[in-house]
């Protein structure tokens, strides 16, 4: 993956996109576009909505230029990865419309085409660009059609939305063009995330030079995509532990390059790889959940279970995550479909919803777009009418938020307490004193309250939490309490920032005469040109 070219695509892709939805917007409600009174009166009602966005919602141009962003990636992950039922995307004119005007469109697409499209492909009514027009009425009814299986990734757009669709998409210097040049392999989800982290990479650098950031910086300025590797090391030392010193005949060792051999007495007891449940209450856009998924599969198979049901147990059994950012909370729940869906292609025939939300301020969880998943929710009775929630999403939250969990994995976010609002700030100097200076220390507490008794915390950090004053009673709290199973101590730039990092897993269990830890010094010249680890020494 050359993450470089990655990051030169995506913010000239969003610039693009910014200015191609902005000129659009002016066009459509300048006096120029009424001169044509037909089309202006097709679209008046649409064009009136539009206006109404555009001077109202300060972010409308953003929401639309990155939906389009999303569902194009979304599309050509796909598409590279045989997930759909023809190329939308690749080549000088994509597969689908040469099929189209062939008549042998994929029938799932033919119920979201209208009869202009035929008599368009017919040659029975003209237009400007016909092949320009016919192919955004195919990529449309290719969106409609995944809006049935992943709503939350091809979610319903409002009509006018559609007026604001990049033109000329089948020209080589379109959007569409740019992607197909910049993403010619996705071997891995990963690359969802990346892209997400270099698309609002600029966005983020001008939110980092404010004195005090609001909720809607939060999510640009706290995300920060982990490194595979590390990913691997957090992943494999408290899941991966978690199964072998639950199962001495597995075989999982061998499957797992930085698992770390190390004299633990006692783990939380399971019986079964259905009741191990895994939390990442910081998400992102899934990368820690997506190598769970991945490990999950290889205990699954071990234990004989058929591989046509594995995707979905693990989906509906194991895997846990929230997020404030409601577009990482989507990202990270296309990757698991898109995990599921390769490691068994016919998963979307009956798919399963991840467990993955979007955290929202319902009753009892006021304030959580400043507090995330640090709240501590105030559970109302039940037949209080006012708390009474009976969507998906509310329960699936209030289950994250208030359950325990054998291995809870994460990158949690960075910030100090100068930067924080206001709201955030006071409560955590309320309910988190001994780690308020940063949301990453405060983050170590609250995964300690999630996770189960003798269960496994498994973070990356700042290094800070293990040397500066400020946080000597956290330090004191964790070794008093807790025992340190292994920690990565990571140089300046290891994790492509210019500041010292701690990859560790901590067991809720209090430490012992016989408590030990593996430790690791890591500095960039440990890493190969592709930025990965060379080995643990």
């Amino acid at each position: 993956m050359d993450k470089s070219k990655l990051k030169r695509f995506a913010i000239n892709a969003r610039e693009k996109l910014l200015n191609i939805v902005e000129n659009k917007i002016k066009y459509l409600i300048s006096n120029q576009y009424k001169q044509n009174l037909a089309l202006f009166h097709k679209n008046k009602e649409k064009i009136t909505k539009i206006k109404e966005q555009f001077k109202n919602n300060p972010d409308f141009v953003e929401e639309v230029a990155y939906m389009w962003f999303n569902r194009f990636i979304a599309i050509r992950f796909m598409e590279l990865n045989g997930l759909t039922e023809c190329k939308i995307l690749d080549g000088e004119i994509p597969e689908i419309l040469t099929l189209a005007k062939s008549g042998e469109l994929p029938e799932n697409y033919h119920k979201y085409l209208n009869k202009e499209f035929y008599d368009l492909i017919d040659g029975k009514i003209s237009v400007r660009d016909t092949e320009n027009e016919a192919y955004k009425m195919l990529f449309l009814a290719v969106c409609n059609y995944y809006n049935e299986i992943m709503p939350y990734m091809f979610e319903a757009i409002d009509d006018y939305t559609e007026l604001l669709m990049p033109d000329n998409l089948l020209s080589i210097s379109s959007i569409r063009g740019d992607i197909v040049e910049a993403i010619d392999e996705a071997k891995d989800v990963e690359i969802i995330g990346w892209l997400y982290q270099f698309y609002i990479s600029e966005k983020k650098d001008i939110s980092m030079k404010k004195n005090k950031y609001t909720k809607s910086d939060i999510p640009a300025v706290t995300q920060l995509f982990t490194p595979h590797w590390i990913v691997k090391y957090l992943v494999e030392n408290s899941l991966g532990k978690l199964w072998v010193m639950n199962n001495k005949y597995s075989n999982l060792k061998e499957e797992m390059k930085y698992y770390i051999q190390s004299d633990i007495e006692d783990v939380v007891k399971v019986e079964n790889i259905e009741e191990v449940k895994v939390l990442d209450p910081c998400c992102g856009s899934g990368h820690m959940l997506t190598y769970a998924f991945d490990l999950l599969a290889k205990i699954y198979e071990e234990e004989g279970y058929s591989k046509k049901d594995i995707p979905r147990l693990i989906l509906k059994n194991n895997l846990f995550g929230c997020d404030l950012d409601k577009r990482a909370a989507t990202l990270a729940t296309f990757a698991l479909h898109m995990k599921a869906a390769l490691y068994n292609k016919r998963f979307f025939k009956n798919p399963v919803l991840p467990n993955i939300v979007e955290l929202q301020s319902y009753g009892e969880f006021e304030n959580i777009k400043e507090l995330g998943s640090l709240i501590k929710p105030q559970i109302k009775n039940e037949d209080d009418g006012i708390f009474v929630h009976e969507s998906r999403e509310y329960k699936l939250q209030k289950e994250i938020l208030t359950g325990t969990y054998h291995c809870v994995i994460t990158n949690p976010p960075y910030m100090g307490s100068k930067k924080m609002p206001e709201i955030l700030k006071k409560y955590l100097q309320k309910h988190y004193p001994d780690s308020k200076s940063d949301l990453f220390a405060v983050f170590i507490e609250r995964g300690l309250k999630f996770t189960k008794e003798k269960g496994f915390l498994a973070m990356i950090t700042m290094q800070s939490w293990m040397f500066l004053s400020s946080f000597e009673k956290l330090r004191v709290k964790i070794l008093k309490n807790y025992t340190i199973n292994t920690l990565a101590h990571l140089g300046n730039m290891v994790m492509g920032i210019a500041f010292g990092t701690s990859a560790f897993v901590i067991q809720k269990v209090k430490p012992n005469k016989n408590s030990s830890g593996v430790y690791f010094k890591i500095d960039l010249k440990d890493l190969d040109e592709n930025r990965e680890i060379k080995g643990l020494k």
